[in-house]
């Protein structure tokens, strides 16, 4: 059995995993890997341990825990990935220790490089929850006190970050309120003009929300300010700037690929040059998960049944 990594270790080697693919371009990956491709398994909203308050049976819990186990040892068994993003809701309700502590037990089991965001769940709630068992929104210090916690966690110097592979721009977004997704101007004002130092590299931007309108109005939640990408008019402003930006990864919605919306481009079509690509909720017994697969001249999206053991070829997408 290996030895579980203490957790000043765990923390060390996910520092080096977030800095080791900054270095290096497309030949030196090819030289190295034998493939002409980066592959990015996304990961979307964990919610770990799990949800207790969606899923009060303690045995549908145990089998919810075992499927996300399931899938760190799928990505595990696969030589061809560079990296596994994970967009926000990393643990199940109130960024807690002993929530923590699980995300500690969870992610030591990965194998692979990892880089995270946060969602909205690391930081907008109290610690306690109200009589009725609801959240409680927390107050402006508490959110400031969870996001450096996450921040300090993970070993981010910023919650906001960018990194570079071969000919594609990488950049990671921290939510940060009052709106559950919602940018602040300081992380805004870097994101300009870090796009405006990269228009020459084809960029993806993973947050933890979607943009605007590339969901259909499936439920009441849908498209609206709670749950897109805000501010979502300086956001558009932005995009609008920068051609360059190919996609946008996000969860926070929990859309399951079986909803209409998952994976149709002409839905998910930001605008002429920006798809969206949507991430289910892991906190479910049947767990899929998308990999993104960047070629020197295109980009690719396939999901996977984790349940089932294999490729949804009905949802693979190019770009």
């Amino acid at each position: 059995m290996m030895k579980m990594l203490s957790r000043r270790s765990f923390i060390r080697n996910l520092v080096v995993g977030l800095g080791a693919l900054t270095f290096g371009g497309w030949q030196r990956l090819v030289s190295a890997e034998g493939r002409g491709y980066y592959r990015i398994v996304v990961l979307g909203d964990p919610h770990l341990p799990v949800r207790v308050a969606e899923h009060t049976d303690v045995k549908e819990q145990q089998k919810i825990m075992a499927a996300k186990d399931d899938v760190i040892a799928d990505i595990n068994g696969w030589e061809d990935v560079s990296a596994v993003a994970v967009v926000g809701d990393i643990v199940a309700r109130r960024a807690v220790q002993s929530e923590y502590e699980y995300v500690h037990s969870f992610f030591g089991k990965l194998k692979k490089k990892l880089w995270v965001v946060n969602g909205n769940h690391e930081f907008l709630y109290e610690d306690g929850v109200q009589p009725n068992g609801k959240l409680k929104v927390a107050s402006l210090a508490t959110w400031r006190r969870k996001l450096a916690y996450f921040a300090a966690f993970w070993q981010l110097p910023r919650r906001w970050y960018a990194k570079d592979l071969g000919r594609y721009h990488l950049i990671f977004l921290s939510t940060e309120g009052p709106l559950p997704t919602q940018i602040g101007e300081e992380q805004l004002e870097w994101f300009r003009k870090d796009l405006a130092k990269h228009r020459d590299k084809t960029t993806l931007v993973f947050f933890h929300g979607p943009l605007n309108h590339t969901l259909l109005n499936y439920k009441k939640s849908v498209n609206t300010p709670k749950t897109i990408a805000m501010p979502a008019d300086a956001i558009d402003a932005i995009l609008t700037e920068n051609p360059q930006v190919r996609l946008w990864v996000s969860g926070h919605t929990h859309t399951p690929c079986n909803n209409p919306s998952y994976a149709d481009k002409e839905v998910n079509r930001y605008n002429e040059h920006t798809y969206n690509i949507h991430n289910d909720c892991m906190d479910r017994k049947k767990i899929t998960t998308n990999s993104i697969y960047l070629y020197e001249d295109h980009i690719e999206v396939r999901t996977f049944d984790h349940k089932h053991k294999k490729w949804l070829t009905g949802f693979d997408r190019s770009f």
